[in-house]
């Protein structure tokens, strides 16, 4: 095939597949500019079908009739004049490739009038070509109508999703932009609805709370810095706010909303004592820095950004929150710290001995399944040691035997249904040993001569997920009903989730319904809780719901259980011998009684021989 030169058309459509992926890019774009036209106030608004409708109005500059006659060419823009300005760019857009990209997929209608005119101007756009012109009655400011998105270029329109989705991805782009620019107002408007309503602010925190709701207002901390280069304002989650993932982290570098792991993995690092595993904290971002060292031109988009190496601002970023989340965190001096205390020879049964006081009735429950142990065999003047290293080779996670193990390193439900599986056999006849650490029951297996170690709490979430799973299966999940109905208060991305799953939430056993503005009230539970969830449930089966999903039937329910077994046994709690017992047992039963539902094993063995290279007897 030969080499052409494509034309003009094909090649805008295709720069205009780099900047405009969807509805909210374009609503992104738009609102963009009236930023840098010193809007004071911004309304969105959408019809129907997302992406059939768009209006964008604002009060700002608006633009002459020379202006607007440019607009829409490639690379028109009144930010930059020579290649010297891209390393000293103060505005949000800068490229000029934005509205020839929206022209070029939609239709285009544009109002607009200038504080010098007389009267403002109408035009109709298609193509990046001006179709029509002519004078209008118009305030000052400028109006866009965008009319059916990608309708030229079907193969893209066909990968929209659906309505609600589409309209949640313009939700986040409002939001995100409104959190860094409280001097503005912002109007957000879903058929004749007003989702979103800000007012001019001159605290931010007042829009933290009307953005992002109550919970996380109130459990922000807030510390800020400021020098000759940078000014840093951040807003950071106390040990009681946190999510299970970055979404409620928000980073502003000169007004512009952006992306950056190393920050976000920054600010992570200070919170790993003081938030559960896997979580993460909820912070907003404020950094005013010096352009010439940002460099915004690194993504079409403009969402990601790079830092200069030369300046310490990532040091300072982490030491604002250090002052506030450790107050009383101090460098030791080493001199303070004489010799003798380090020469201290503490003695490893003083070590050994140091642990919480139990109460009497705390320590007959803990031992009441150990049989027979001579505490004198402890004794120190019976145990010698001698230094030497070793490694067990040997502890084996169990598996299935039967024909239906797979290989792959992700759990999939319903493969493992043999009945007649290695654990069932191995633990038919079994002796509780103990409980080590409070989380691991020890079984021996004197016949085969393997020693069993079960994690109670994931042995108890498996249980917990597969009564749950079998009940919803057959659409016969038991609930109970709250005594005090629990009122939760969400920001409007988790309540537009929420409105749209409350079918899903219903078939898992939740009888969720709207509390006033971005507020839900759950009265009924699934019996498996126990007790009433917590509310950080709530927000995990919020987020876990996948935002890209097609319809509503597309939501992954089973997500949203594996959520639901955090009511488990935990890590800690005393367990009666017959509590064990029936733990052991319920989890043989399992269809998979391996791994937890999050994949995690809830059995390994050890053989004697493992243990045998430990005393040195093999």
């Amino acid at each position: 095939m030969s080499i052409i030169v494509l034309d003009e058309a094909t090649v805008s459509k295709i720069a205009a597949g780099e900047i405009i992926e969807n509805p909210a890019s374009i609503v992104k774009e738009l609102i963009e500019n009236s930023i840098d036209a010193n809007s004071r106030n911004i309304t969105v608004e959408v019809k129907g079908d997302i992406g059939n409708y768009i209006r964008v109005t604002d009060d700002g500059d608006g633009m002459t009739k020379e202006d607007l006659s440019v607009a829409f060419l490639r690379h028109s823009t009144s930010k930059l004049k020579t290649a010297e300005d891209l390393n000293n760019i103060v505005s949000l857009g800068f490229r000029g490739e934005a509205l020839a990209s929206i022209s070029h997929i939609s239709k285009v209608e544009v109002l607009t009038k200038t504080d010098t005119d007389l009267s403002g101007i109408r035009a109709e756009i298609e193509n990046g070509n001006i179709t029509k012109i002519n004078n209008v009655g118009l305030p000052n400011g400028t109006t866009f109508f965008i009319y059916d998105v990608f309708y030229n270029t079907p193969v893209r329109k066909k990968y929209l999703k659906n309505n609600n989705t589409e309209f949640n991805y313009i939700l986040e782009v409002v939001q995100k932009i409104s959190l860094g620019n409280p001097n503005i107002a912002f109007k957000l408007i879903r058929d004749n609805k007003v989702v979103l309503n800000t007012t001019i602010e001159n605290d931010i925190k007042n829009r933290i709370f009307s953005i992002l709701g109550r919970d996380i207002a109130t459990n922000l901390l807030n510390n800020s810095f400021e020098s000759e280069s940078y000014k840093i304002n951040i807003y950071f989650s106390n040990n009681k706010l946190y999510r299970s993932n970055r979404f409620h982290q928000y980073i502003y570098i000169n007004g512009r909303y952006v992306r950056n792991l190393d920050i976000s993995r920054l600010i992570e690092k200070y919170y790993y004592s003081l938030i559960p595993l896997n979580r993460y904290p909820v912070f907003l971002l404020f950094l005013e820095i010096d352009p010439i060292l940002v460099d915004v031109n690194i993504h079409p988009k403009k969402h990601e950004v790079k830092l200069s190496k030369d300046n310490n601002v990532m040091a300072i970023i982490g030491e604002t929150i250090e002052e506030i989340l450790f107050p009383n965190r101090k460098i030791i001096d080493p001199i303070s710290n004489t010799k003798e205390e380090f020469k201290k020879n503490v003695s490893v049964f003083e070590i050994f001995s140091t642990k919480e006081e139990e109460s009497p009735e705390e320590k007959n429950n803990y031992l009441d399944s150990l049989d027979g142990i001579n505490e004198n065999i402890f004794n120190e003047e019976n145990l010698t040691f001698e230094n030497y290293s070793t490694e067990i080779e040997n502890i084996n996670f169990l598996k299935d035997t039967s024909d239906h193990y797979t290989t792959s390193n992700v759990y999939k439900e319903n493969e493992l249904k043999d009945s007649h599986s290695q654990i069932n056999k191995n633990l038919l006849d079994y002796r509780i040993v103990g409980i080590l650490f409070k989380t691991y029951i020890i079984l021996e297996d004197s016949f085969s001569s393997i020693l069993y170690l079960i994690d109670q709490h994931a042995a108890h979430e498996r249980i917990m997920y597969e009564h749950y799973k079998v009940q919803f299966e057959s659409s016969e999940v038991v609930r109970q009903i709250l005594l005090t109905p629990e009122v939760i208060n969400l920001s409007a991305d988790e309540m537009s989730k929420i409105e749209n799953n409350f079918e899903t939430f219903l078939n898992l056993g939740f009888q969720i319904e709207e509390f006033g503005e971005n507020a839900v009230i759950i009265r009924e539970v699934p019996v498996i809780f126990g007790e009433t969830p917590h509310i950080d449930f709530i927000y995990d089966a919020i987020a876990s719901l996948d935002k890209d999903i097609k319809s509503g039937y597309e939501v992954d329910p089973y997500k949203i259980m594996r959520k639901a077994c955090k009511s488990a046994v935990k890590a800690g709690d005393k367990l009666s011998t017959d509590e064990i017992n029936k733990l052991i047992k319920d989890l043989i039963k399992c269809e998979n009684p391996y791994t937890c539902p999050h994949g995690r094993p809830t059995i390994i063995e050890i053989k004697k021989r493992d243990i045998e290279k430990l005393f040195l007897r093999e």
